[in-house]
């Protein structure tokens, strides 16, 4: 469970909750986020860790992806949880790219945006087309 509004530090009754239930605590990270909080996220979560790629509004900037890379590798220093990598990620290239050095690419904000120009008679073709190319992209980089 994606839990973006509940720090671990306060999600102790809502975690038992999820686990109850068969779900992991999902929890995020940032490029700020600093090493001694990674530890704390890394000990609470579940499942994977989200790594928000991004400073600022997501799908807003292009990724720095050594900046990523750099960040992957000190998250992976407290923790053996898969890291899944968002925001920022809006067609095959950088899906590609992220999936070489992440366990997971996470797409929101890309496809919210194509639902919202799309014309209604062609809003499922045009979402289908974008997640077929992130895939190609995805599928690219374990080649």
């Amino acid at each position: 469970m994606l839990t973006v509004d509940i720090p671990p530090e306060e999600s102790i009754g809502v975690s038992d909750v999820f686990k109850a239930a068969g779900l992991d605590p999902i929890f995020l990270l940032s490029p700020t986020t600093p090493e001694s909080r990674v530890e704390r996220v890394a000990a609470a979560a579940g499942g994977f860790i989200y790594y928000v790629s991004l400073k600022g509004v997501t799908g807003s900037a292009n990724l720095n992806m050594e900046e990523v890379a750099e960040k992957i590798a000190s998250i992976r220093r407290h923790c053996t949880l898969p890291v899944g990598v968002g925001f920022g990620i809006r067609d095959a290239a950088t899906a590609e790219a992220v999936a070489r050095i992440a366990d997971a690419v996470v797409v929101g904000s890309r496809i919210v945006n194509e639902i919202e120009i799309s014309p209604e008679s062609e809003v499922v073709n045009r979402v289908k087309t974008l997640v077929q190319d992130l895939r190609r992209g995805v599928d690219a980089a374990s080649r």
